[in-house]
């Protein structure tokens, strides 16, 4: 009974409490209903983890649901979408899946709802490698005849994400050939391409271009020349040289006839020192070509042969007994000889002959007069041509007893 009192009490009151409240929300709905925005707001990605590259294209946010009073404008402005990379996986490979965040730039917009609320995303890491660079000389006009290009460099470091360098087979030079002729020289911005020739976009390359020569003209010919060792600086004194090896020893080269007449019929290389040298001399040169001649061979290897002419040299050299005992005393027919040397000019200036000896060898001898073969020791590269006399006399004697002491 008591409830029923309470809930009939002041009842016209309370109704018209509750009908008061449902007009207020009947008003509130009707001046902030729910509305969908028709158009996109584009994804902004924050936090990308350093060395790597988004794949793909990132798509846009539509279907916004809000709620807002009939008096704030609604435009793009209105929006702003991100995804937030800091841990999305860095792979060649898997997929990250990360959260769109949709937020209005005005607190009297309340968003109710919006697609994509999640996006799949791959970040490829940033990679290098070192490519070939070819020159395209494009469509080359009637009569004319390009030369061989020179490049600042042959091949240069291409970056980008790992999936995309990994196509990427060289980085073409297009240069445009003119049709008067006139010779190339230019700096030209590269074109990734794979190995089809296919352009591959998306890459850096470093450096971003590369100077391009090239002949252009109607007397470019080929011709194949000797190659002449340029050969600079004096061999050590005794020293002569006997051979030279060149390989290759001719070459071709191409240019235009006034150029290739500069090389009056060989192509000399980089300069190769022979100064003091006593033997064999090898060095890898490059050819030194006159400008507008070019070719198409590396490095030269040149081995220089290096002899001394061989002479005779004679000089008198002292006799020594080898092996004497201290009790016998050894008589020699003559204190010394003449000994002929040979060997190279060179080696016999140097070598210092007062050292010498020639030795008979007496440690075996008894007493008695022997006939003793000498022997002499020279260094490498001498020879002891001969001995004059070769053999001496050799006497051997005891030696006296020492005389008694005198008494005292």
């Amino acid at each position: 009974m008591r409830v029923v009192r309470f809930i009939v009490r002041n009842w016209p009151l309370k109704i018209g409490a509750v009908l008061l409240a449902v007009i207020l929300y009947v008003a509130m709905v009707a001046l902030q209903t729910t509305q969908q925005w028709p158009g996109t707001i584009a994804i902004d990605a924050v936090n990308q983890p350093a060395n790597s590259y988004l794949i793909g294209t990132i798509p846009q946010v539509g279907n916004i649901r809000y709620i807002a009073p009939p008096n704030v404008p609604i435009s793009q402005s209105t929006f702003h979408a991100i995804i937030d990379l800091s841990s999305a996986k860095v792979s060649e490979t898997d997929s990250s899946l990360v959260s769109v965040e949709l937020t209005a730039n005005d607190p009297r917009v309340q968003i109710i709802d919006y697609q994509p609320q999640q996006i799949s995303v791959r970040l490829d890491p940033i990679v290098h490698k070192q490519v070939p660079v070819q020159v395209d000389t494009g469509v080359v006009p009637s009569g004319l005849q390009p030369g061989t290009p020179v490049l600042s460099q042959s091949s240069v470091d291409v970056s980008g994400a790992a999936s995309i360098v990994s196509k990427v087979a060289y980085a073409q030079a297009p240069i445009r050939i003119d049709a008067s002729g006139l010779d190339v020289s230019e700096d030209v911005d590269l074109v990734a391409r794979d190995a089809s020739g296919g352009v591959v976009d998306n890459v850096t390359f470093n450096p971003r271009t590369v100077h391009v020569q090239m002949q252009v003209g109607s007397q470019i010919r080929s011709e194949t020349v000797p190659v002449n060792p340029v050969i600079v600086g004096a061999q050590a004194a005794g020293y002569y040289i006997t051979s030279i090896d060149i390989t290759p020893s001719v070459v071709s080269v191409r240019g235009q006839a006034d150029a290739l007449a500069l090389l009056n019929g060989e192509a000399n290389t980089k300069a190769i020192s022979i100064a003091g040298a006593t033997g064999d001399v090898s060095a890898k040169v490059n050819l030194d070509l006159p400008s507008g001649v070019t070719s198409d061979t590396g490095t030269i290897a040149v081995v220089i042969h290096l002899q001394s002419p061989a002479s005779t040299r004679s000089v008198s050299v002292g006799v020594v007994p080898d092996g004497a005992r201290a009790d016998r005393v050894y008589t020699l027919s003559t204190p010394s000889v003449i000994v002929t040397l040979g060997g190279a000019t060179a080696a016999l200036n140097a070598f210092d002959t007062s050292t010498l000896t020639a030795t008979a060898s007496v440690g075996t001898l008894d007493v008695g007069t022997y006939i003793v073969n000498l022997s002499i020791t020279v260094p490498p590269g001498i020879k002891v041509v001969a001995i004059s006399p070769a053999q001496i006399t050799v006497t051997v004697a005891n030696a006296p007893s020492p005389s008694p002491s005198p008494s005292i």
